[in-house]
């Protein structure tokens, strides 16, 4: 079911992420952030094209839910990371938390990668039911 939505919900994701940023920067009195000009980037290159991929290749390689899930957050903390530093120097500010924020995001998305690529090598070391009987 979220095979073939996931895409497309990240191509809305990097969209309204592009709008944010224009948006703000009428308003940001002549200040640009690297992280704000670029938030769209996070959705679109590790949520778009994976799962644009994804929905090419085999059903047996596509993530189970849990993967799917872990991989998201590290995804969605990664923007929501990037926007707030984004803010924060646009208003010559700056917080820890939005660190923390930016690690945890790396950490979630490696840990959805991992879950994934361990879901593939037990699918593929497991023995079909057929070959048993």
């Amino acid at each position: 079911m979220f095979r073939k939505k996931a895409p497309y919900v990240y191509l809305a994701i990097s969209l309204l992420c592009l709008i944010t940023f224009l948006i703000y920067n009428q308003f940001s009195h002549g200040v640009t952030s690297p992280f704000m000009t670029w938030l769209f980037g996070w959705p679109l290159l590790l949520g778009v094209i994976p799962y644009a991929i994804l929905a090419i290749i085999p059903a047996n390689l596509y993530p189970e839910r849990l993967a799917f899930n872990i991989y998201n957050t590290g995804v969605a903390s990664l923007t929501v990371s990037s926007l707030l530093k984004g803010i924060f120097d646009i208003a010559g500010n700056s917080s820890i938390y939005q660190k923390y924020l930016m690690i945890f995001g790396i950490v979630v998305t490696a840990s959805g990668l991992l879950v994934y690529l361990i879901q593939i090598l037990m699918r593929r070391t497991q023995t079909p039911v057929s070959s048993v009987i």
